[in-house]
């Protein structure tokens, strides 16, 4: 019997008022009980500068007129895509994680996360459908995840209601064969290993006859670097993933390759994720979440792998299993021999049939027939070629690459880039890794200047990379680096992005990374990115660098003589030689700020250049705020000292200039009448100097005259009688005869109706 809703309106269904509905319900009771007199701040609080816009956004059809159900409270305003920043704010109120192994309680946070984010992504979809349904794929990762965050919750009922909408989902694709819970599963981003994956059916069909054949517990995917046995592999494993054969609990996967990246250098190593014996055992371990062995003897630890391999039984596939031979043989073994004695079934991939497997391989071949038309013409229309344009080419592209997915998706992109019959040649003349050389190196013609920059920032790192730390490797504006990653992605050198931790990441395949590490290694905006990278993820290290050191003290003493050029010249000579160093950018800002008449701008650019690579230099963010302050610019100047609080730490001047600048925000909205954001203000500017006050008086110096006056503005600000009463009485305590003292207090004590 067919359903009698689509796809998108049962996950509406499902997430907009099951889930959506009871995860609020809990957020208002636990936060409530918690903070019983500013549960609503708190809320507002996890969003910070986000909240005026989540909160004008749910508000205006109400103000027109349009809706008319009243707001119960902030909680109200919420939608799913805003229930990462609670919970990743106040997850130990919802989840009791005491007794729990610290390794294992992150994870499990993580996962949480990572559940709550998969939700926000398809949110868009939802609320803005198009006019097709949702496959049964993508219905099932948007419900799966809620289902299992509302069972964390212990959320019972709304769980077997968005359970039950599961069962009625339609369009069962061929790759699921059932609507039973997916396996869990420890399997890299899909779009690491597959872009969209095409035909196979000969290599997938054996596969799946050794996986129902119960004597035949190990089995090998075989052929040269390129022809997509990991690929297979990946397919076949969400395939399993999804149809949950019993008695299996978990599919992992574990790589053996021998190459990663560490910051911007190419690093031999035995694995990323293991390089013998007892690394594979942690890291099995760890996949199943019995890290409190991980101490353990080597023996035990053994022991403990094969006996979870036997309890829940497992698909393992082990790719590239062949870089281990030879020098972690005990590794090799284990997989091969050891653990085909549980009820673990072991998929390997292998340039070269492994010893002792020639009756249980499946070897890997080019594409051949239609399967290669089939491919070519996916990734025709990925990258939007003309299908009809490369078919009389297709039989030559097949013998020169000999059917391999790799070589062929790289031939493609070369001839979207030059006449076809040129690049085809090209090819010929130059064979195999060259050839995609060559190809890398005509694409990287065509890019932009910004999207060349952007892709090597997203090669640099050795693991995936945020939009964020691209934005500071390369210093381009968030609208630039969107842009340039949507070229990037027309042509496959950058994928679409996947989450990792909790945020979406950009993960270049490392093929790809070799090849653009050595094709622009040599240039210097390789190495001005590389520098920018170093120096976000190690620290400026300024005071071990006598070239930073000693530019910056010849241009303090250079400003001071007002030779302000004469000091820019030399900063910008030694960030030539030290690019994206953020002390050097700091003092550079300073220097501009110190111009007559000041380059406001040009400092401006400078403080946040610096705030992207992470300056720790307290004095940057004094001096940026002094400059803001004086141009009356509050929500600048405000910005300056929390962005000094982040990073700098929390010094009693940061804190007070962060509420001072919130304090002088707040009072000009209330003359303009803007009471509601005044208020938000002056609340930020109260929590800021109350911290600066706690710091204060807890370390050698004592709390300024200047910090007492702000804190008795706040408060009358606020209309609290009795905090301006406190801050008088510490004010007059530390300065008796502090003459601004006794003016605020002849000020105000008449209008709270004070006595002396």
């Amino acid at each position: 019997m067919s359903p009698k809703f689509s796809n998108l309106t049962i996950c509406y269904e499902a997430i907009q008022r099951v889930y959506r509905n009871a995860v609020l319900d809990l957020f208002r009771d636990k936060l409530k009980a918690a903070f019983p007199e500013d549960f609503e701040e708190k809320i507002r609080a996890s969003f910070k500068k986000e909240w005026e816009q989540i909160s004008a956004s749910a508000n205006e059809r109400r103000q027109t007129g349009e809706i008319s159900n009243k707001l119960i409270d902030d909680c109200d305003i919420l939608g799913v895509n805003h229930f990462y920043n609670i919970f990743d704010a106040y997850y130990s109120f919802f989840f009791d994680e005491s007794g729990v192994h610290p390794t294992q309680a992150k994870a499990n946070r993580q996962t949480l996360l990572n559940w709550v984010k998969a939700i926000k992504n398809m949110r868009d979809p939802l609320s803005h459908p198009s006019a097709l349904d949702f496959s049964f794929e993508d219905s099932f990762a948007t419900l799966d995840p809620a289902r299992r965050i509302l069972l964390r919750l212990r959320l019972d009922d709304a769980a077997n209601t968005v359970k039950a909408l599961m069962d009625d989902l339609s369009g069962l694709s061929i790759a699921i064969e059932s609507v039973a819970e997916p396996l869990e599963d420890r399997l890299p981003a899909k779009e690491t290993i597959i872009v969209d994956f095409v035909g196979r059916e000969t290599e997938l069909v054996a596969l799946q006859k050794w996986f129902e054949d119960t004597a035949t517990r190990r089995w090998a995917l075989a052929g040269e670097g390129g022809k997509g046995k990991s690929a297979i592999a990946y397919r076949f494993a969400t395939k399993i993933k999804f149809s949950a054969p019993a008695p299996y609990q978990i599919v992992l996967w574990i790589s053996a390759k021998r190459r990663r990246f560490d910051d911007g250098d190419v690093i031999e190593i035995d694995s990323p994720d293991f390089g013998n014996l007892e690394s594979a055992l942690s890291h099995v371990l760890r996949a199943y979440g019995w890290v409190e062995t991980l101490d353990r003897p080597l023996a035990e630890r053994r022991a403990k792998v094969l006996e979870l391999f036997d309890t829940f039984p497992a698909l393992l596939i082990v790719d590239d299993a062949d870089s281990l031979e030879g020098q972690s043989e005990d590794a090799v073994e284990f997989f091969t021999f050891d653990v085909p004695q549980t009820k673990t079934k072991v998929l390997l991939t292998s340039r070269r049939v492994l010893f002792g497997m020639g009756n249980t391989t499946t070897h890997v071949s080019g594409l051949q027939g239609q399967e290669a038309l089939d491919f070519i013409s996916s990734r025709c229309r990925l990258t939007e070629m003309d299908i009809n344009v490369i078919r009389p080419h297709i039989p030559e592209m097949l013998r020169i690459t000999e059917g391999s997915p790799l070589y062929l998706e790289d031939l493609l992109r070369l001839c979207s880039v030059m006449p076809i019959a040129t690049a085809i040649g090209n090819w010929r003349d130059r064979a195999g890794d060259g050839a995609r050389q060559y190809a890398l190196g005509r694409e990287l013609e065509m890019l932009t200047p910004r999207a060349k920059e952007v892709l090597v920032a997203a090669c640099i790192p050795s693991k995936p990379v945020s939009h964020v730390e691209i934005e500071a490797m390369t210093g381009l504006s968030t609208d630039e680096i969107a842009g340039s990653l949507k070229e990037l992605q027309k042509i496959f050198l950058v994928p679409k992005p996947a989450l990792y931790e909790g945020e979406e990441r950009y993960n270049v395949n490392i093929n790809t990374k070799l090849l653009v590490r050595k094709g622009l290694g040599d240039q210097d905006s390789f190495r001005r990115i590389q520098e920018a990278f170093r120096n976000l993820t190690k620290g400026s290290g300024s005071g071990h660098d006598p070239v930073v050191s000693a530019a910056i003290r010849r241009a303090a003493v250079l400003v001071r003589a007002q030779e302000q050029a004469k000091a820019e010249a030399y900063l910008k000579n030694a960030i030539s030689m030290r690019p994206n160093q953020p002390d050097l950018l700091a003092f550079l800002g300073w220097v501009y700020k110190a111009w007559v008449p000041r380059r406001i701008t040009e400092a401006r650019e400078q403080f946040l250049r610096a705030v992207q690579l992470k300056c720790s230099n307290a004095d940057m963010y004094r001096h940026w705020f002094e400059m803001e302050s004086e141009q009356k610019e509050w929500a600048k100047a405000a910005e300056a000292a929390e962005q000094g609080i982040k990073l700098a730490g929390e010094t009693s001047l940061l804190l007070f200039n962060a509420g001072y600048a919130h304090g002088r925000l707040g009072r000009e909205l209330l003359q303009g009448l803007h009471s509601e954001k005044a208020k938000e203000e002056l609340l930020k500017s109260r929590r800021w100097l109350r911290m600066a006050l706690r710091v204060s008086a807890s370390g050698k110096d004592r709390p300024s005259s200047e910090l007492f006056r702000a804190l008795v503005l706040s408060a009358e600000s606020l209309n609290r009688r009795d905090e301006l009463v406190d801050y008088f009485k510490w004010w007059l305590k530390f300065y008796p005869g502090d003459i601004d003292a006794r003016t605020e207090w002849a000020r105000l004590a008449p209008k709270f109706g004070l006595e002396h």
